[in-house]
């Protein structure tokens, strides 16, 4: 059957529209329109192997740099610092209202900072996504551990989605074009949940590649206010970062759409 897709409209077009129905000869017919989906992205908080790398990277290190200082502090599926973890409880949970739904990479740095930035709340689902795990392959941080291990770190996720093991992990380093394609297929996915208020928590490179290398995603910055204006909407995340996106796509109904990222005001 034929999917019918529902798209927001403008108040003042659908008034018109209103109208028109109203006076024409033709039989009123309601007209459907959907809420907006709104995204908020959150990047994990600092981990292990990030302060070396990250201060490198700040001083405009090369990207070889970056990975060889990763490399250096490697640690398997890096867990977040002290500071990690007081960045995650400083997130403005006001900022974000009441989510539907958690989405979040299976990596620890990741699940730990979405539950602690937004505690467990009765009713909404959180669920782990492979597609949102950083860029895969020779460091041990970003290699996860097994569902059962995971399991019973983070009791209040939900893994149906992911293999018992890792499966994808190997000793060479993800191409930047497949770690992008991953976050499309992933952003894809959301787009079809029923959700319309929904929380990602991941990683800075998976979130760069995707947001400024991936043909079929496209970024668009609307906001209005805040310190930070001249930041694009499409650059790197800083640990702990929050930015809130309206999240749609060109055409439901193709195999492989425009994800359009929207950035509006953080504030609700």
């Amino acid at each position: 059957s034929t999917m019918m897709q529902y798209r927001t409209v403008d108040p003042c077009l659908l008034c018109c529209l209103l109208l028109f129905s109203f006076s024409s000869t033709m039989p009123f017919r309601p007209i459907l329109v959907s809420a907006v989906k709104h995204l908020w992205i959150v990047r994990h908080g600092q981990a292990i192997h990030n302060p070396r790398a990250e201060a490198a990277k700040e001083a405009g290190c090369t990207y070889d740099e970056f990975v060889e200082l990763m490399r250096q502090d490697d640690a398997m599926d890096a867990d977040l610092t002290e500071l990690g973890e007081k960045q995650a409880r400083s997130v403005d949970r006001n900022a974000v209202g009441d989510l539907q739904l958690i989405v979040s990479s299976p990596l620890s740095r990741a699940l730990l900072t979405a539950d602690l930035a937004i505690p467990p709340i009765a009713g909404v689902k959180r669920v782990a996504m492979e597609d949102f795990r950083e860029i895969n392959g020779m460091l041990l941080n970003s290699k996860r551990r097994s569902v059962d291990e995971l399991q019973i770190r983070f009791p209040n996720w939900d893994f149906d989605q992911i293999t018992p093991s890792d499966e994808l992990w190997t000793n060479t380093l993800e191409t930047q074009a497949h770690c992008a394609e991953r976050g499309y297929l992933g952003l894809c996915w959301l787009t079809k949940r029923p959700e319309e208020r929904i929380l990602l928590a991941c990683h800075g490179g998976i979130l760069r590649f995707s947001m400024q290398q991936h043909p079929l995603i496209n970024v668009v910055d609307k906001r209005t206010m805040g310190d930070d204006l001249s930041r694009p909407a499409d650059a790197r995340f800083g640990n702990c970062e929050i930015r809130r996106y309206r999240i749609d796509t060109d055409d439901c109904e193709k195999e492989r759409p425009t994800i359009i990222l929207t950035e509006v005001d953080a504030s609700i």
